[in-house]
C-alpha cells in the first residue's frame, strides 16, 4: 500500500499536459496560457496626461505663486483620441483631457482645479516639476517584457491585458474532458424518494461541481447499479474522456464490481489502496490516454481525494503553474486526541485572528459525512502515527474553495 507522497508522485508522473490551441478571448477565462505573453509594444502607447488640465512647460512655472501668478496663452484643447501633433512653446499652454497625448514641447500637466481662466490666458499659482501628471510611453509595461507567464490561469485582469495588446485569440491548452460514473444499486436519483435501504445519489453532483471549478468539460455523467454488464456499457462510453471519475465499487465488498470490470476492459492498474484517511481504497489507472480515478462511494472520502489527487491532476493537464492551494501553518484551537496509522486529512474550520491562522477540527470526521463538507473550509494534515496534538500546536492546513457560515 502506497503512502500519500508516493501515490501523488505516480499520478503526476502519468499526467501529460494536453495539446495547445487557441480560443477566442471572450471564451478564455479559466483556461491556462500555453505560452508566455510578451508585450508587442510598450504601454502606454504614447506620452499622455494623467489629469484633466493644462499641458505646460514646467520651466514657465518655476516662479509661480499665489502672490505672483504666471499667465500663459491658451492655444486650444486636446481631447482623448486626438493626435496631439501641434507643439507648444514657452509662454503657451493647451487644455488637455485625461489620456490625451502630450503635445510636443510640453513636459508636465497642471490639474484643472489649480488654475484660473482669464479670457485667452490661463493663470497658474504654483510651480510644478517636469513630468508631473504625465504617463510616459512604455512606463507601465515596456515592449518585449513577459506580461503573463505560461501556465497562468486567465481571469479578468489577464483578459484586460490580453485585450490591450490585441490578443483576440489566446494561446491555451485544451481543457480536459471528464466523465463521472456513480455506482451503487442502493442509489436513487435526486428527484426520487428513497425507499428502505436506499439513498439519494450525491457524489456525481459534487464531483461535477468540483470539475466545473477547474473550467473542465463534462463529457458524461451517469448513475448505474452494481451490475457488471451495465457497468461495462457505461464505462466504455465514459472512457472516451480524458479523465474518468468512478464513484463507488472500489473496495472489497461482494458487489464492488467497478474495479474488476475496469481491469477487464483493459484499464491498467497503476495503484490501488493508499495509506490515507479518508479514502484508503483509491484506485488510479489508465487505458490509452484516459486516466481513471476510482473514488470511494463515501462522499467525504471522494471530496478529500478529489482535492488531493484529482484537482492537481486536472490542473497539470491544463498546463497550469499552480496545481493546488498552498498549505498554510495554523494554530490548533482544539486538541486532536485520536490519531491513526495512516495519514489523515481532517476536515476543519480555518480563520485568521491577530494576523495568524487558526483552525478547529470538526468533531465528526466520518467518511460518509455530508454535513462535514458544508461545515469545513480546510483540511488539516495529521501525519501517520502522530502523537496527540494538544491545543496550541502548529499544524499544516490546506484551504478549500468552500464558503462556510
Amino acid at each position: 500500500m502506497l503512502n500519500y507522497e508516493d501515490a501523488r508522485a505516480l499520478v503526476f508522473e502519468h499526467v501529460v499536459p494536453l495539446e495547445k490551441g487557441q480560443r477566442p478571448l471572450t471564451e478564455s477565462q479559466g483556461l491556462a496560457l500555453s505560452e508566455d505573453i510578451l508585450a508587442p509594444h510598450g504601454m502606454p502607447l504614447f506620452d499622455n496626461s494623467a489629469v484633466d488640465g493644462y499641458a505646460v512647460q514646467a520651466a514657465d512655472l518655476a516662479d509661480a505663486s499665489r502672490e505672483n501668478p504666471v499667465r500663459l496663452k491658451k492655444l486650444g484643447y486636446i481631447s482623448a483620441g486626438d493626435s496631439g501633433e501641434d507643439s507648444i512653446c514657452s509662454g503657451q499652454c493647451v487644455q488637455i483631457a485625461t489620456g490625451a497625448p502630450l503635445p510636443p514641447g510640453a513636459d508636465a500637466a497642471v490639474m484643472k482645479e489649480d488654475i484660473e481662466l482669464e479670457e485667452s490666458h490661463v493663470r497658474f499659482f504654483q510651480s510644478i516639476p517636469k513630468t508631473e501628471n504625465v504617463r510616459f510611453q512604455g512606463e507601465d509595461i515596456p515592449e518585449g517584457r513577459i506580461v503573463i507567464p505560461a501556465g497562468t490561469v486567465i481571469g479578468p485582469a489577464q483578459m484586460a491585458v490580453l485585450a490591450t495588446f490585441g490578443f483576440a485569440k489566446v494561446p491555451v491548452r485544451r481543457v480536459p474532458k471528464v466523465s463521472i460514473v456513480s455506482t451503487g444499486s442502493e442509489l436513487v436519483d435526486v428527484e426520487e424518494k428513497p425507499q428502505a435501504g436506499q439513498t439519494r445519489e450525491s457524489n456525481r453532483y459534487m464531483l461535477a461541481g468540483m470539475v466545473k471549478q477547474e473550467s473542465c468539460e463534462l463529457l458524461k455523467m451517469s448513475m448505474v447499479p452494481d451490475v457488471p454488464e451495465i457497468l461495462k456499457q457505461e464505462f466504455e462510453a465514459a472512457l472516451q474522456a480524458d479523465v474518468l471519475l468512478v464513484s463507488g465499487g472500489m473496495s472489497v465488498g461482494d458487489k464492488d464490481y467497478a474495479k474488476p470490470v475496469l481491469k477487464e476492459m483493459g484499464v491498467e492498474e497503476i495503484f490501488w489502496k493508499i495509506k490515507f484517511k479518508p479514502g484508503k481504497p483509491l484506485f488510479f489507472g489508465r487505458r490509452g490516454k484516459t486516466l481513471v480515478f476510482g473514488l470511494p462511494g463515501n462522499p467525504a472520502s471522494s471530496y478529500v481525494l478529489f482535492e488531493e489527487f484529482v484537482r492537481p491532476a486536472l490542473r497539470q493537464m491544463m498546463g497550469r503553474r499552480i496545481l493546488e492551494e498552498s498549505m498554510v501553518k495554523a494554530i490548533l484551537e482544539e486538541s486532536i486526541t485520536k490519531t491513526y496509522k495512516r495519514m489523515h486529512f481532517m476536515r476543519g474550520q480555518l480563520h485568521e485572528k491577530n494576523g495568524k491562522f487558526r483552525v478547529r477540527p470538526l468533531k465528526f470526521q466520518g467518511s460518509h459525512s455530508i454535513g462535514s463538507l458544508v461545515e469545513s473550509n480546510a483540511l488539516i494534515r495529521v501525519e501517520a502515527n502522530s502523537p496527540v496534538l494538544p491545543k496550541g500546536s502548529q499544524v499544516s492546513v490546506r484551504p478549500l474553495l468552500n464558503e462556510i457560515g
